[in-house]
């Protein structure tokens, strides 16, 4: 039978979510993705509270091959590291795991298999609607129709190309490529660098930053990621930028050896800020990275996708007549002013890269009170709301109001 009442496009953590949901619901639902699981996933494996959260809420158990992850810290460019002390809030632990991609994904793919969604492993060539309003997703040399697509497909997502959902004049790109390394570092590292520490000529901070995050098994997951607005060619600069920043992590004294796998290193677009789509149009429903919902200062999605497709899920299934309405006010309600205003500083932080520096060396700065990474650390995981009374957590909403502030002035 090829007919399905929803086609979920990429069995990623959202797409997994979504259709694990309403096939519980009791829909006939297609999980299509153009990869056999496990497969890997460019990432910095690290899993959030808000992700926690999700799946405790949702009862899904995770292996217990993963480490947990409570504070980190943040480098500037001067080498100073700034402490982000991890709390529990209200709605969230006051820890994250990191668990690989490959082991976490396939954990949520098969948890949707077994709830009753149908797999299919190939690669969706077409999308079309079809006289009576139900759609036509090629595969291949053969077809199936649904009633609903949701296009969990990515940043390159073919469904919101398909389906005219994506601007790509005023979307915002990332690029993130990472290795793995035998190394163990105590506490993970987020970098901020200038180019020169790399090897370049200027001076001016990296736009972007790196990272290392050691895990359970003597391995630790590093790379680099980057924003690049709208254009893509500049991604170059992070696959340039990896190996010079594994050599900066060795002379920094976080990590003893340098040697990698080359093997290992992967590399994928992000897309951020709720920029340059329509999330949903119709009965075609974009989610995760598809619908630009990754955070423009750090690059994590995993959240945000798997919160999408709990919320596109509960739309189709609660309110099928109104399912696109539904979710975009959804989505505006919990996820599109953060977004928003972080990508307001992104896009400041890269058209002045100068100024982006003497800010992260005053961020890091000796003279910095704890309260600041408190703050900092809550803002930039958007973990402001059900956060409680947590420390921070006023200058955490101060900065987030003058951010709001200035996403205002800009837009």
């Amino acid at each position: 039978m090829n007919r399905y009442d929803v086609a979920v496009i990429g069995a990623g953590p959202g797409g997994s979510i979504a259709a694990s949901l309403l096939a519980s619901s009791g829909a006939r639902v297609a999980l299509i993705d153009k990869s056999t699981f496990p497969r890997d996933k460019a990432c910095g494996d690290l899993v959030g509270p808000r992700a926690l959260a999700l799946l405790a809420d949702l009862g899904i158990d995770l292996p217990r091959n993963r480490r947990v992850v409570s504070d980190m810290l943040l480098v500037g460019p001067s080498g100073r590291p700034l402490r982000l002390p991890a709390e529990s809030g209200i709605t969230y632990p006051g820890s994250g795991w990191l668990i690989k991609r490959r082991i976490f994904d396939e954990t949520l793919y098969e948890n949707a298999i077994s709830g009753g969604s149908l797999p299919i492993s190939a690669r969706v060539n077409k999308i079309t609607k079809a006289d009576g309003g139900r759609y036509q997703i090629y595969i291949g040399d053969s077809a199936i129709s649904a009633d609903f697509v949701i296009g969990a497909d990515g940043a390159n997502s073919l469904v919101a190309k398909e389906m005219n959902l994506s601007d790509e004049a005023s979307a915002l790109y990332g690029f993130a490529i990472r290795g793995y390394l035998e190394a163990s570092v105590d506490t993970p590292v987020i970098s901020l660098f200038d180019e020169k520490s790399i090897g370049g000529e200027s001076n001016v901070l990296f736009p972007g930053y790196g990272w290392i995050f050691s895990d359970c098994e003597g391995m630790a997951n590093f790379g680099v990621g980057m924003g690049v607005l709208g254009d893509k060619k500049n991604a170059s600069m992070a696959t340039r930028a990896l190996l010079p920043y594994l050599e900066l992590l060795k002379q920094q004294g976080w990590i003893k050896s340098s040697k990698f796998e080359p093997a290992t290193k992967l590399g994928g677009w992000l897309k951020m800020g709720y920029h340059g789509i329509i999330p949903a149009r119709e009965n075609v429903l974009l989610i995760g990275d598809a619908a630009g919902l990754v955070n423009p200062l750090q690059g994590e999605g995993i959240y945000a996708a798997m919160d999408s497709g709990m919320r596109a899920a509960s739309a189709i299934s609660s309110h099928p007549g109104n399912a696109a309405q539904i979710y975009r006010q959804e989505l505006e309600k919990n996820h599109a002013v953060y977004l928003k205003s972080a990508a307001a500083i992104q896009r400041l932080a890269l058209a002045h890269p100068k100024l982006a520096k003497n800010g992260a060396n005053l961020l890091t700065s000796k003279w910095m009170p704890s309260t600041v990474g408190s703050a900092w650390g809550i803002y930039w995981n958007d973990l402001i709301e059900g956060s409680g009374h947590i420390k921070g957590i006023k200058l955490a909403k101060s900065v987030a109001f003058g951010v709001e502030l200035l996403a205002g002035m800009t837009q």
